[in-house]
């Protein structure tokens, strides 16, 4: 049973006061200045974003009213904590029909799906006064977009990939108030995400920072995999990478050895590894 047809027993409606309200981008003021200094060519962009103000909205009020007093049961006792696994699900559904390309239908059913989520959390922490709602949620990201973006949204002009990821990570480290290269390279990667995306995204920053060597003394990678590789031979070692990683986890299953584990354990190294090699200075 999933978190969207958990609870299917409804008893009459009674709304919370201060429920939240309608979505409206043309009727408020920043949505007449969106409108106004959009060129002719964006003005149909604004008018798909009232759209889909207007949709989302109605996602809004319906789950509001499930998990409102007299609402629905299942939805009203919900917590963040009981509705972490069905975000995980949710995402990792749309994932795997990203993945095996199915139609665009099944792929909007699906973000739905991890948008229904979003929402019920947002409802959660407003039902519960947690001093924010979707609105708060929608008004911080687009508020972090813009200032993570001057090359767009300033007069920053052309940057590239590499550029782009440098003065990503020097905004978020502004924006917490700290000076630059004053964070570890690791800070703000969750612990708890999944095993391999965490290694993936601990390799990354160390990439960024100078820091891979620090790497190399959990195993060395064989040939061809541990090179550098261009755009035209990507697919072919992605193959031969997901058949040495198949490779491992089979010899993890014949040694009695738990890969996830083994993984997280050579990551958790790696990580005290960096953070010592930060703290006194070393390469």
């Amino acid at each position: 049973m999933d978190s969207a047809s958990a609870g299917a027993g409804k008893r009459s409606h009674e709304p919370l006061a201060g429920g939240t309200q309608a979505v409206s981008l043309a009727g408020s003021e920043r949505g007449s200045e969106a409108a106004q200094e959009s060129p002719p060519g964006e003005i149909a962009h604004v008018a798909e974003a009232q759209r889909a103000a207007d949709a989302v909205a109605r996602v809004v009020q319906t789950v509001w009213r499930m998990v409102s007093p007299n609402g629905c049961a299942w939805h009203e006792e919900q917590t963040h904590e009981s509705l972490t696994p069905f975000l995980i699900e949710e995402a990792a559904e749309f994932i795997d029909a990203v993945e095996r390309r199915l139609p665009a239908e099944e792929l909007e059913s699906e973000l739905g799906d991890v948008l229904y989520q979003v929402v019920f959390h947002a409802a959660i922490a407003e039902r519960d006064a947690e001093g924010y709602s979707l609105a708060e949620v929608a008004d911080h990201l687009n508020t972090k977009l813009i200032a993570r973006h001057p090359h767009v949204f300033g007069d920053r002009g052309y940057m590239s990939v590499d550029e782009l990821h440098a003065e990503w990570e020097r905004l978020k480290e502004d924006a917490a108030g700290e000076e630059r290269g004053s964070r570890g390279a690791l800070e703000g990667i969750p612990v708890g995400m999944p095993t391999l995306a965490r290694a993936a995204k601990v390799v990354e920053r160390l990439k960024r920072a100078g820091l891979v060597q620090l790497g190399a003394g959990e195993g060395t990678p064989e040939d061809p995999l541990a090179t550098a590789i261009g755009p035209d031979e990507r697919a072919l070692a992605e193959v031969g990478i997901g058949d040495a990683m198949l490779a491992l986890v089979m010899r993890a299953n014949s040694a009695g050895v738990d890969p996830d584990r083994a993984l997280r354990l050579a990551v958790d190294r790696l990580a005290a590894r960096v953070m010592h090699s930060e703290l006194h200075g070393e390469d």
